[in-house]
């Protein structure tokens, strides 16, 4: 079915074929994704997988695409052309210079994005894909816990980071989702704050953002704590948080939009007076990429469906002072959202 769309794209387009890739639509399309990569040629008839010899018995075995392999770039190029393909559908995220060689050694001399179509397809998760993100969202749980049982004063944040990637990967993820954030003290103010050699410090705001990379999907969670007995200003700034979170996980539901959830979040930071401390968007997708749509902002106008799987983590950052942010990744269901990672929200 996702390559018959493409298919049902390029006819509706009068292309002569499209040509992907990136390795997470590699997957997506083709169930294999090689180490060195390859080329998904697409026509309104017939689908090749192409790649490289290298990577020609695990791609056969991966596949339920057709397999072929080249050894060479001359020899790849040359077996594009045979394509005859002239107008093609090409990945947004393809570099200039693969356009120009396409144009210069296969022939191709018009380019119509897939973007589009792709996002329309990916944006909604199969149960499978939600099995599978669900199970990473598990690991990410285990290695929050890790991290909450590790840090003390003292520790490195780059210390409380590994002993996480380690508990993900004993537990079966490929990696880490995307460098581990642990940022403490002043540092709990930076949204991407990764983990440093920064020694923690007794009364320091820790902000903790982490995921699994399992079976090529992403799990995306964060949670923050104090270290010792949090301030009255700490506890403010945090119970803000929980509450716009709580309320947004509460609040997502099919037929909203994902910038009426983004002002449903956004509304309880300013009733607490942070409003111009929440500098990023309440959420974006998860899935293939960490981030993908939608965007859960004020600029995206997308609604919201049954299977679309997205963060809420809204967050307080006040330079010098310190941060607050509190993520978990949800599904939305038929008739709300389900939290798929689950670690305690109220640890201040």
């Amino acid at each position: 079915m996702r390559i018959a769309k493409l298919q049902e794209f390029i006819s509706q387009k009068e292309l002569d074929g499209a040509l992907i890739t990136s390795r997470e639509n590699l997957y997506y399309f083709t169930g294999s994704a090689p180490v060195l990569g390859g080329y998904l040629v697409v026509t309104p008839d017939d689908a090749v997988f192409i790649v490289p010899g290298l990577e020609y018995e695990e791609a056969k075995e991966t596949s339920h695409v057709q397999v072929e392999k080249f050894k060479t770039g001359k020899e790849l190029y040359n077996h594009l052309t045979t394509f005859g393909m002239k107008r093609i559908g090409i990945e947004g995220k393809t570099s200039f210079s693969s356009v120009q060689t396409l144009r210069e050694k296969a022939g191709v001399e018009e380019f119509e994005l897939l973007d589009d179509v792709i996002k329309e397809l990916r944006i909604i998760k199969t149960p499978e894909e939600i099995e599978v993100i669900e199970a990473a969202c598990k690991i990410a749980d285990m290695a929050m816990m890790a991290a909450l049982e590790e840090i003390s004063e003292g520790k490195r944040e780059r210390e409380i980071a590994a002993r996480m990637e380690y508990v993900m990967k004993m537990n079966g993820a490929e990696k880490p989702a995307f460098d581990t954030i642990i940022a403490s003290g002043w540092r709990s103010a930076l949204p991407h704050g990764v983990a440093s050699d920064k020694r923690i410090e007794r009364g320091d705001l820790v902000v903790i953002d982490e995921g699994a990379l399992y079976h090529h999907y992403h799990s995306d969670t964060t949670r923050t704590i104090v270290l010792g007995t949090p301030n009255e200003k700490q506890k403010d700034i945090y119970q803000a948080v929980l509450e716009a979170q709580k309320m947004g996980v509460e609040a997502a539901r099919p037929g909203m939009t994902a910038k009426e959830l983004d002002t449903i979040v956004r509304d309880v930071i300013k009733e607490y007076g942070y409003g111009e401390y929440f500098i990023h968007s309440t959420g974006h997708g998860v899935g293939l990429e960490i981030h993908e749509w939608p965007r859960v902002s004020q600029a995206d106008e997308t609604v919201l469906k049954a299977g679309m799987i997205i963060t809420v983590e809204p967050g307080i950052y006040i330079p010098k002072l310190g941060g607050v942010r509190i993520e978990d990744t949800i599904v939305i269901t038929e008739n709300g959202a389900r939290r798929l990672t689950r670690t305690e929200r109220e640890l201040i």
